[in-house]
Order: C-alpha cells, then structure tokens, then sequence
C-alpha cells in the first residue's frame, strides 16, 4: 500500500522536483529608454526699462547676458565678476536685493558647473536670478557669505553635494556628509549612485515621493522595527 500511494504521488506530481541547482538567476529588466530632451526654449530679452537695465546702469561696465526667466529676469557674470556684483546687486537702492533666497549648484557635465543665486527686493519688487559657470577642472568662486549671512549655509550645502569650493568662505566645513568625506559629491552626475537614482525616478513615476519608504510587513523593516509596529 505505501508502494501504490508512493507511485500516485509521483504521477500526479509529474515525477521528482528538478533540481534548480546550477540554474542563471532571472535576467534583470532592461531600463526604459530615455525620451529625448526637447530643444531649449529661444531666449527672450527682459522688457526695457526693467531692472536688466539697472543692474546695467548700477554696474557700468560689467559685461552680462540678461534674459527672462519663467519667473523674473535671469542674469549670467562671469565667475570672476561674483565678488564685485553681488554686493551692489544687494545694496545699490536701484536694486535692493536684499533677499537671498537659495544658493545652489547645477552639475553640466562636460560643459562644468553653475552656481545660482536666486535673489529678491521686497522694496521694488524685482525677481532676479543670478548664474554663474564654472569650468569643470577649476570648481571655484568667491564666497557671498560676507554679502547675505544666509549664503554661509548654502555654500556649505553645495559644496557637500557639488564639490564647488567657495572662496573666502568663513568655515566652509561639511554640513550634511561626514567631515572625512572628501572625494563623493551625491548630486554630480557622476556620482556612481547618479543612474540608479534615475531609473528608480522613471520607474515610479508619480510615486516618486514613496522612493524610501518601506511598508511595514514587506520583511525589510530595521531589526525589531516591524516588530514594535505590530504590537502597537
């Protein structure tokens, strides 16, 4: 009796499990293709009589490509032009840009870097954003930190993430990575980390926002975390 059920069990089950030893793991899904990037827009001149023409008129002299931005008007100096125009963008009274709103870094590839400053006048109402380019072998450029206090942090934050040294910079000490990590930058494009960022962005889509989140129950929780979850 035990012989028969023993031969059913065979049949019905197709006979022994194969063995999955020596088997290739399951090739990984390719990575969706990339749309091609559209041209970029043509660029429109700031109206006249605007505040192009009182940065003009505060800063004779001082050659700068002016344009409108989606919000404001967009200007573009030269890297060795930061240190004399900031502080007259800030204090001329034709200008008042007194608000520095963000500092940040924008990591061009083969073409290097740019620094922009997004400013703004409470008083006369002007949105202006500044950038500056930077070569790609020779990521320096004065520090603002003396003409808008707030920069101190800023300049810190884009030098963590870009490597962008900030010349004349009070204490330009790490402020979001470890003081021993010198040589990674997380927002290059080259940082090795750069692609799978990408893909797990075209990947989820709209879900962007659940990039590190990891649901309780899924078995990837911390050590007892899920644990504690549970029992609460």
């Amino acid at each position: 009796m035990p012989e028969q059920e023993q031969g059913e069990g065979e049949a019905q089950g197709g006979g022994q499990t194969p063995s999955t030893e020596g088997e290739q793991p399951a090739a990984k899904p390719e990575r969706p293709a990339k749309a091609a990037e559209g041209k970029a827009p043509e660029r429109q001149p700031p109206p006249p009589g605007g505040v192009a023409d009182a940065i003009r008129d505060a800063l004779p002299g001082l050659p700068f490509e002016a344009y409108t931005g989606v919000s404001g008007v967009i200007v573009e100096i030269a890297r060795d032009d930061v240190a004399k125009a900031m502080p007259v963008l800030k204090d001329d009274p034709r200008l008042d840009l007194k608000f520095l709103r963000c500092l940040f870094g924008v990591d061009l590839v083969d073409e290097g870097m740019e620094v922009v400053y997004l400013l703004l006048s409470y008083e006369r109402g002007h949105d202006v954003t500044v950038k500056t380019r930077l070569a790609k072998d020779d990521l320096r450029v004065a520090s603002v930190a003396s003409v808008w206090r707030a920069a101190d942090w800023h300049e810190r934050e884009t030098r963590d993430m870009f490597g962008i040294d900030f010349q004349g910079h009070p204490h330009l000490v790490p402020l979001l990575l470890p003081e021993d990590m010198t040589d990674h930058y997380p927002l290059r494009k080259d940082n090795p980390l750069q692609e799978i960022q990408e893909w797990q962005g075209e990947l989820l889509g709209p879900d962007v926002g659940q990039a590190g989140h990891i649901p309780s129950g899924s078995g990837y929780e911390a050590a007892g975390k899920g644990d504690e979850e549970s029992e609460g």
